[in-house]
């Protein structure tokens, strides 16, 4: 038997609260199967996060989790980046990290007066890097693009990330990179801690785990933002965290219903879920040691989220090694990793 701390997940989607009453207790049993102990929840809900009375009545479904859940503030208006939200509203009730995540914060001068508000308040911009995602958003990454998919290129995440790294300089915002996919970033945040910016980044398990080669451009499950790339990429992003450029693996777990997975990649949601399969995944991959591990899942986030004023419990979970096949076990069964190897299982205290 392993004895760990609980994994803080800095990149869940809760997906409530919703109009359709999403059955919130799939998260709590998600993460509580996957040793999440605590989350941070990204504000792309139905009913987004761009409000204090929306905080409030995701706040009140939070309460019914055993999860610890954290709540990111939206930077605009319903994620449409065309209105800011009251940053200093959120901030006196809590909240100090704001994403548009879903979408990125396109508009530069609206993004220069955000990274300045923000800034005073002591808060920071958490950003998901898509230039076209309120034009023209891809489908998939070079070379498995064609007639029918729209190839999301390198530069989709480069160019927003280079001038958020810049207005981080401009304005000492603290600033962290969300789900970083290509080797060109990895250098970027290198240069951009080299001169001493408050920047911190994170990748994802299926983007250190997988690659695009002989992809199932037919398999909707495979279709998810930003996308998988090749294998330079994975191994850029591998390099990045084991040279502790970048801090975090976070899920960016996405839960999707099986009919808006089990259609053409075109027709297909964006994103995986990942909260069950994170540890005993990467566990097995044997890339990183329990140390790192421990550093990516529990020792940086919980640095970054305490230090932006939000309270991590102390929690300690049990692993098994035993060698079997990973299945999810709670309802959204949207993940990349189903039926792989594993050698590790969480051990579930009345199980």
């Amino acid at each position: 038997m392993i004895e760990i701390p609980g994994f803080i997940d800095l990149h869940t989607h809760t997906r409530y609260p919703d109009n359709d009453k999403f059955p919130f207790i799939d998260i709590d049993d998600s993460a509580i199967n996957g040793g999440f102990s605590t989350i941070l929840a990204m504000p792309n809900s139905e009913i987004p996060i761009d409000s204090i009375k929306n905080l409030r009545i995701a706040q009140e479904i939070d309460k019914k989790l055993k999860t610890k859940v954290h709540r990111v503030g939206s930077l605009t208006k319903n994620l449409e980046g065309k209105e800011l939200v009251n940053y200093k509203e959120f901030v006196e009730n809590g909240i100090t990290i704001f994403s548009d995540d879903g979408k990125s914060l396109i508009d530069d001068h609206l993004a220069d007066e955000a990274f300045k508000q923000i800034s005073k308040l002591g808060g920071a911009v958490f950003q998901h890097c898509e230039k076209s995602c309120h034009s023209k958003p891809g489908d998939i990454a070079p070379p498995n693009s064609n007639s029918d998919l729209i190839p999301i290129n390198n530069d989709e995440e480069l160019e927003v990330l280079e001038r958020d790294l810049s207005l981080s300089q401009k304005y000492g915002t603290r600033y962290h990179a969300q789900h970083l996919s290509t080797f060109e970033s990895v250098e970027l945040i290198k240069k951009a801690k080299q001169e001493g910016l408050p920047v911190t980044a994170e990748v994802t398990p299926h983007h250190i785990l997988l690659n695009n080669e002989n992809l199932d451009t037919n398999n909707g499950l495979f279709k998810m933002y930003p996308p998988l790339r090749t294998e330079k990429d994975r191994e850029g992003l591998v390099d990045g965290l084991q040279s502790e450029i970048i801090d975090v693996i976070a899920t960016d777990h996405a839960p999707h219903k099986a009919e808006t997975k089990n259609v053409p990649f075109k027709d297909a949601n964006r994103g995986v879920v990942g909260l069950e399969s994170a540890f005993p995944l990467i566990y097995s991959s044997n890339i990183f040691d329990i140390d790192q591990m421990l550093k990516f899942l529990v020792i940086n986030p919980t640095k970054i989220l305490t230090e932006l004023g939000y309270e991590i419990p102390k929690t300690v979970n049990t692993w098994k090694k035993s060698k079997s096949v990973f299945i999810t076990k709670s309802i959204f069964k949207n993940s990349l990793f189903e039926n792989e190897n594993i050698e590790i299982e969480r051990v579930l205290s009345g199980v």
